[in-house]
């Protein structure tokens, strides 16, 4: 009796994450059309149910139903412009997670943890790299588009480093990162043997928007709306999993790393396959040293997996025919180009940044090409200053992860930060800043799936010989 009211408790946040997301979807996809046919009262009352929605739910699990907004509903059915373009809809969700957390009530609030070097590095970096986004915006040619990106990032990204411990939004962004990457990384699989989205691909013709599919082969994109988008959320999912089931065993992470891995290669996006192997490679070496000799049966079955996986993906026709195509070597050529207007751009400013947003302004008086990477994007924008700070936040926060032995944390993020060097994730596509923000929220506040948490489903001590067991009835995610 005890056990079943428990699990129906430790159910009751997937729950109301599920529903405040399905809420905030059905909201965002309403209120552009309110706008335009109803008038503002409408938009009004919808507006408030949402924020109100968002206000009465547990903050802890606000960040997981941004995430779950943002895997469920493609960016580009959402509106872009005015206030909407600077604090998309899923920050807008961090925005009120984190305003709940700075005034916490008894249920909010969550004990102090102890500061580290590495967590305290992260946020010095944060901060310095915040002044120099300000000092760059006297240089920028377009404030209004320097002062958005400027709002967007430091909502998604910076804000979320202010909070003190974020124990528990990290487990459930955990959770529910592998539970979507599971969901999705098999319906893109679907897709893909179906060469037709049949739910979101459904819902871009029922709001008259275009096909992305004008490549030499088909490349699944899921709920994303761009093979890229879903290929970078995958691929951290599948290094997140990996590094976890290395280090606790848990089978539910090594199904979600099989699936999101599959949907993965069902992208057929060479960037983030490459940043995956990257991350999976760098979670099995982390594990190796920080296991020792341990359990070498585990780390030689991963050893011939990725193995098999390599051979695998070289003798995938769709992976084989665009690797050859036309299409991918003149995708090569624009990366080359890219790469000599970043230079030129970027020396033009004398290597300190011509503000922030600003890459494709900048880059256009040299060529229209697309800089399809984001370092070299941030490069144009904030300069080498802006640059190395992103970076050094980012690594001290890996560093962070892991001396706490978070390497599933720490795989992820360095998933994502190979992967956005593929393609212009950070400077030109807000909404991606919030996975950013969540991979740090994780990374700054590791936690076992069976941690001892003081809210959480955790770790039962046992008080005759200090040992950890496992408590029971809990999926260990």
């Amino acid at each position: 009796m005890f056990d079943s009211t428990l699990r129906r408790l430790r159910s009751t946040p997937v729950i109301l994450i599920a529903l405040a997301a399905l809420f905030v979807i059905v909201a965002s996809m309403v209120l552009p059309r309110f706008i335009t046919t109803v008038g503002i009262i409408p938009l009004t009352l919808l507006g408030f149910a949402a924020a109100t929605t968002l206000f009465l739910l547990p903050a802890h699990i606000l960040p997981a139903v941004a995430l779950v907004t943002f895997a469920l509903i493609p960016a580009r059915i959402l509106p872009q412009d005015g206030p909407i373009g600077a604090l998309p809809l899923t920050t807008m969700i961090i925005v009120i997670w984190a305003l709940r957390r700075l005034l916490p009530t008894k249920t909010d609030a969550q004990p102090a943890t102890p500061s580290t070097p590495f967590r305290s590095a992260t946020r010095y970096f944060a901060l310095i790299f915040l002044v120099w986004t300000l000092f760059t915006l006297a240089r920028t040619p377009d404030l209004q588009a320097s002062l958005g990106w400027t709002i967007s990032f430091s909502a998604a990204v910076l804000l979320p480093l202010c909070i003190g411990t974020s124990t528990r939004e990290a487990y459930w962004i955990r959770r529910t990162w592998l539970l979507l990457g599971a969901w999705l990384g098999a319906y893109a699989v679907l897709e893909s043997v179906l060469r037709f989205n049949p739910i979101w691909g459904t819902l871009f013709s029922a709001l008259g928007l275009t096909d992305h599919q004008h490549w030499s082969v088909y490349r699944a994109d899921a709920s994303f709306g761009h093979p890229l988008f879903a290929a970078l959320f995958l691929a951290v999912a599948c290094a997140l999993a990996i590094g976890i089931w290395l280090q606790e065993s848990s089978k539910p992470a090594l199904a979600a790393a099989v699936f999101s891995g599959l949907g993965l290669v069902a992208t057929v996006s060479r960037g983030a396959i490459l940043a995956a192997a990257i991350a999976v490679g760098f979670a099995y070496t982390v594990s190796l040293l920080l296991r020792g000799e341990k359990r070498w049966g585990k780390f030689s079955l991963l050893a011939v997996l990725m193995v098999v996986a390599v051979v695998g993906l070289f003798q995938f026709d769709a992976f084989t025919a665009r690797n050859n195509s036309v299409e991918a070597e003149l995708s090569s050529q624009a990366r080359d180009l890219g790469v000599w207007v970043s230079v030129q751009a970027a020396n033009l400013t004398g290597w300190i940044g011509s503000g922030p947003g600003t890459s494709g302004i900048t880059g256009r008086m040299f060529n229209d090409v697309t800089i399809e990477n984001s370092l070299l994007q941030l490069l144009i924008s904030l300069g080498l200053p802006g640059v190395g700070l992103f970076l050094l936040m980012i690594g001290s926060a890996v560093a962070h992860a892991l001396s706490r032995r978070a390497v599933g944390a720490a795989a992820a993020l360095l998933a994502y930060t190979v992967c956005i060097a593929g393609f212009n994730a950070i400077d030109a596509l807000r909404p991606m800043h919030l996975l950013l923000g969540c991979l740090l929220i994780l990374a700054l506040n590791p936690t076992r799936a069976d941690a001892a948490g003081p809210h959480e489903p955790g770790r039962a001590v046992s008080a005759r010989r200090g040992s950890v067991r496992p408590k029971r009835g809990y999926a260990r995610l």
